[in-house]
């Protein structure tokens, strides 16, 4: 990429910087996203990559007619060998191996994001990059930069001043029910989706970790969209940007009872479901309704503490305060 935050197969890397194996499928699947990622199974190819007794595995995604890639972020300098599985011959059997190399210091300051993926510390008191580098998380809301039409140079212009005044998130709405799938929720919007995907990388580039949630609550969910839908537009999304220096959100502004008719059972599971298939473990939030919205006055919450502190997949609890009394 222009940008150069993906390392294309056979090229040495940094760790946590994304690595990137492309693939092209023997057969033609009349709908690749979703034939290729089932309900109740697995993706149509995964990569194995391992070094030093590190061992990861890795679900692919699809990218468009034949073409399929495996993303990955390796969490320790040295030599990675890999491997892909696919019952489809195309994408079966594929092995390599790249070199990563450590970062230097002096690069580590210019780009805090390689530290690593961010966790709860121990002492559960605050937050830290994988190497235990303490993180101050002082965020900004980017709703709009995932609508079409917005240019990466005005991107870039709004991630420059963020990380030249100090911010380390930038939280991104990237919602299926927010034009990234089309009506009928089975094909997503693969051109709009590359043009953010540089959005992101761009500002892992600065040193800005990306906040992001695959759902934004409406009313009526369960009809207009339902479980299945929302499922697989989750496991897509953490395949596709789980390599990224990324924040996984549960849903936008989900009332914790049962904003949009989905039931609080559900979005547990889905909170589990994101924590198993998520190989780096990241932190899990989820962003509430506060009390007086619509979505919220039945089941008032100012904090997801409230509702769901309990679950286990849960890192640390979200407030909305600012829109309420």
């Amino acid at each position: 990429l222009l940008i150069g935050t993906v390392v294309q197969a056979a090229s040495e890397s940094r760790p946590w910087q994304v690595f990137e194996l492309t693939l092209t499928a023997r057969e033609q699947l009349a709908n690749p996203y979703v034939d290729g990622l089932p309900d109740s199974g697995a993706s149509l190819v995964r990569a194995t990559f391992t070094c030093d007794g590190l061992r990861y595995t890795i679900t692919g995604f699809w990218d468009g007619e034949k073409t399929w890639k495996v993303r990955f972020a390796p969490p320790a300098p040295g030599r990675w060998s890999y491997e892909t599985v696919s019952s489809d011959s195309g994408l079966n059997g594929v092995k390599d191996s790249f070199a990563c190399q450590a970062a230097t210091e002096a690069e580590m300051q210019a780009n805090p994001t390689l530290h690593g993926f961010l966790r709860v510390a121990k002492t559960g008191r605050h937050f830290e990059y994988s190497d235990g580098t303490p993180f101050l998380w002082i965020g900004d809301t980017w709703w709009n930069w995932s609508k079409r039409g917005i240019l990466f140079s005005s991107f870039k212009r709004l991630a420059d001043d963020r990380a030249a005044k100090g911010f380390s998130v930038g939280q991104i709405y990237l919602a299926g029910n927010g034009g990234m799938l089309d009506r009928s929720y089975t094909h997503p919007d693969l051109e709009q989706l590359r043009h953010v995907e540089d959005f992101i990388a761009y500002a892992n580039s600065k040193g800005i970790t990306v906040w992001i949630h695959p759902w934004w609550s409406r009313k009526d969910l369960n009809r207009t969209v339902g479980a299945e839908m929302l499922r697989r537009w989750w496991r897509y999304t953490l395949h596709r940007l789980g390599a990224y220096n990324v924040i996984w959100v549960l849903a936008g502004e989900y009332n914790m009872h049962n904003y949009g008719g989905m039931g609080l059972d559900f979005w547990k599971q889905l909170g589990a479901m994101v924590r198993r298939e998520d190989p780096y473990g990241r932190i899990i939030g989820v962003h509430p309704t506060p009390p007086l919205w619509s979505g919220g006055a039945a089941a008032p919450q100012w904090s997801t503490g409230e509702a769901i502190h309990a679950e286990a997949w849960l890192d640390y609890n979200q407030s909305q305060v600012g829109h309420g009394r």
